[in-house]
């Protein structure tokens, strides 16, 4: 059909809105939808043993975590971080984990063919200036092959035990951010984890969280908390780290913190059942805590 614009017509920008303040019942109902995205329970997989936590800093989370068990029975794992804060940080992460599973769940096998679609989507809805950090991870049970795709997020590692101690094997990223450059391209990274490896994924707001003299926890002490606790269960790990953090900040955390960890083994130390029982106490111990 022919266009009906005259000759030389040009759109007019739509004039910028007033930024008016949320209101309480607006902001306590997008912390609702966004809790809804962060996964509860924790499909058992044969031989990994993992767990996450996620503590936002100011209600509104601009951290992205993800992980399920495919058609194919392999684990999922996708963790980001959007740059900014409050409810546009929000509704870019809820943008972005509604990208991710739609497009996986479509069959997107390569992951570096998926982060480029996830990366143009992306970049169609968030402002200028904008991007986001992306790591994604598949891990085969039959193999305990674990392939990823970095998008210039913190490097997750490997924990892994050696005759001489605990050898860091770090994921860097194999790319750019997404969101902010066109026509970016990302390399697949691979490793076979060994049993007993510990893979550490978490956002910068862990590292970078502050005593009130303005001391950043940071990396190192990450690495020697998890290689001191490194044969507790990775629940204990998990909130080990998590409230070590919290006690070293006094309260004053200003940037989002989540954590995953996941522990390879020879075969699952938990059946089905067991898992199962793992599970809904999580999920009893989330509901009281809310």
């Amino acid at each position: 059909m022919a266009s009906t614009q005259p000759s030389g017509f040009s759109p007019r920008p739509l004039p910028a809105l007033p930024a008016f303040p949320a209101q309480d019942w607006e902001v306590d109902a997008a912390c609702q939808v966004q809790n809804r995205i962060f996964p509860v329970s924790r499909p058992f997989i044969p031989g990994l043993e993992y767990d996450a936590q996620w503590r936002p800093a100011r209600g509104l989370s601009g951290d992205y975590l993800d992980y399920y068990r495919s058609a194919e029975g392999e684990f999922h794992l996708a963790l980001g971080d959007i740059a900014g804060k409050g409810l546009p940080a929000a509704l870019l992460t809820a943008s972005l984990h509604s990208t991710v599973r739609a497009l996986d769940s479509a069959g997107w096998r390569r992951l570096p063919k998926l982060v480029e679609r996830v990366d143009e989507l992306f970049r169609q809805v968030c402002p200028d200036s904008c991007f986001a950090t992306l790591f994604m991870a598949c891990f085969e049970p039959g193999t305990r092959r674990l392939r990823y795709v970095n998008a210039g997020h913190e490097p997750p590692f490997v924990l892994r035990r050696t005759r001489t101690g605990r050898r860091v094997i770090q994921l860097d990223p194999s790319g750019p951010v997404i969101g902010m450059l066109r026509h970016s391209s990302w390399r697949e990274g691979a490793l076979t984890l060994q049993p007993g490896d510990l893979l550490v994924a978490y956002t910068d707001g862990l590292c970078d969280t502050t005593d009130p003299h303005g001391d950043e926890w940071g990396w190192q002490r990450l690495v020697r908390y998890i290689t001191e606790a490194a044969e507790r269960p990775v629940r204990d790990i998990v909130e080990g780290v998590v409230e070590t953090v919290e006690g070293f900040s006094a309260g004053r955390r200003f940037d989002d913190l989540t954590l995953w960890i996941g522990r390879a083994s020879q075969e699952s130390s938990l059946d089905p059942h067991a898992a199962a029982a793992a599970i809904e106490d999580s999920e009893l111990a989330l509901a009281a805590a809310a």
